[in-house]
């Protein structure tokens, strides 16, 4: 058979465009799932976080904008023909030159650091990226490609199960890893399963499940089993994706990857014909619902307004504040322990957590949601006696940090996580106003205008 000789250009190609397709595209399949449980809902919340997330589909498509800000850690899988010689190919240079590149020249968050324990100092490339390589039958090579967020991956886990573990014992693992997940992790989901090895490669084997759609008959029993087994979150999952493999005799590891509804990921193959991409959807329902007159108009200016508010309250918030997470939050009290100063005056405002996709040229703010709240929790006495009336970011937060807030008479509001296309929209002036240096997470000084959110404490 004669080899196919690769180049380094045709890789570097493909990589970059399943960057681009990743962040801003979304599967065909997973998005009819997402329009029959927005046609079902009866709920009105339920209706206007689906709406939202199919409103933000359709504008990430439209604009060629990430579907999320956290445009995340590129994770890629090649898989290598036999017959494809790839003769002075520096493979990890080529996946890596592409990622930054697609990731600078797209305005793509950048979110990796240099090292996990001891630097944590952006690499200002979102490189390197994770790579797995594997070796297949044939001539082609085969790109896997996955973008992923923290909100989601924090949750995520493995556990090491006795070989006579019952499924109903692999299953409740599952469900109280989703309980742990709460609204942190963006719901509803897609789950990725992967059983067998050892523990690093069962984790590894849940995220090849996402790319995974050939299942032997007593797979998909077993996802079907787990369906059953975790009715109760329906509404909460979009699908189940599973790989299984061998083990040790002594052994049955079980590893859960958490994807939000998100959930990006994009593959090619790569012949002698040239870069085959699999195709997504560009298909759209119209919805012209309108929930804005059955939620409350609140000014941020409005102190007695913000304090008055009920819990499950939907609001549509107007005005100045300010985005803040936990590289912010650090060095505010930091600089505050050594010279008593603080970044901005801090009295009746309220904070985002949220840090955004770098600003296209035509665009006010890039891309921007809110990062999971339960991080910020130690500081939350520190910002609300300062003065702070309100936070807002996404999930449950600590006994802790309720207590703190109360105590201040402060407010916790929630912003949908997984729609930064959609909230974008509401932001109509930025400008940052302290800790350029930390890129996405200085600090910004937002107008938002109707930014849609619901009042937890």
């Amino acid at each position: 058979m004669t080899s196919q000789f690769l180049n380094a250009d045709t890789i570097k190609e493909a990589v970059y465009n399943l960057c681009v397709q990743a962040n801003t595209s979304y599967d065909s399949f997973l998005y009819s799932r997402i329009v029959d449980m927005y046609s079902s809902a009866q709920n009105q919340s339920d209706k206007i976080k689906l709406s939202n997330i199919l409103k933000n589909i359709k504008l990430s498509a439209d604009l060629k904008r990430p579907l999320c800000q956290d445009t995340g850690q590129v994770v890629v899988f090649v898989e290598i023909g036999t017959d494809v010689c790839l003769s002075g190919i520096n493979l990890n240079e080529c996946v890596n030159s592409a990622v930054q590149k697609a990731y600078i020249d797209n305005y793509y968050r950048k979110s990796v650091v240099k090292n996990s324990l001891f630097c944590r100092d952006n690499t200002n490339t979102n490189t390197p990226a994770i790579l797995y390589t594997d070796f297949i039958e044939g001539s082609s090579v085969n790109i896997k490609l996955m973008v992923k967020g923290a909100g989601s991956e924090n949750y995520s886990a493995v556990k090491m199960f006795n070989p006579s573990s019952s499924k109903s014992d692999i299953f409740e693992f599952i469900k109280q890893s989703l309980i742990t997940a709460g609204e942190k992790s963006c719901p509803p989901y897609v789950l990725g399963i992967g059983a067998g090895g050892t523990m690093d490669y069962a984790a590894l084997l849940s995220k090849k499940a996402f790319f995974n759609n050939t299942n032997t008959v007593e797979e998909k029993n077993f996802i079907s089993d787990m369906k059953e087994y975790l009715s109760d979150f329906s509404s909460d999952i979009l699908d189940i994706k599973l790989c299984s493999s061998s083990t040790h005799i002594a052994c049955l590891p079980v590893a859960l990857t958490i994807n939000c509804h998100c959930t990006r990921h994009a593959k090619c193959s790569i012949t002698e014909a040239g870069i085959v991409y699999e195709k997504t959807n560009n298909s759209f329902i119209n919805l012209d619902d309108d929930f804005s007159l059955t939620q409350k108009h609140v000014f941020a200016d409005d102190i007695t307004a913000i304090r008055a508010l009920n819990k499950g309250e939907n609001i549509l918030l107007t005005g100045e504040i300010y985005t803040a997470r936990d590289a912010a939050h650090k060095r505010i009290v930091d600089d505050f322990e050594a010279n008593g100063t603080l970044p901005f005056d801090m009295k009746d405002k309220i904070v985002f957590y949220a840090g955004p996709c770098p600003a296209a040229l035509n665009e006010v703010i890039g891309p921007v949601g809110p990062t999971t709240s339960s991080r910020m929790d130690k500081f939350c006495e520190f910002m609300y006696s300062h003065g702070i009336v309100a936070t807002i970011g996404k999930g449950e937060r600590s006994k802790a940090a309720i207590d703190a807030i109360s105590a201040c008479s402060g407010k916790y509001l929630s912003a949908q996580g997984g729609i930064a296309c959609l909230l974008s929209q509401c932001v109509k002036k930025c400008e940052i106003v302290a800790y350029d240096d930390l890129g996405t997470e200085a600090i910004r000084k937002l107008y938002v205008e109707n930014l849609p959110l619901r009042v937890e404490y």
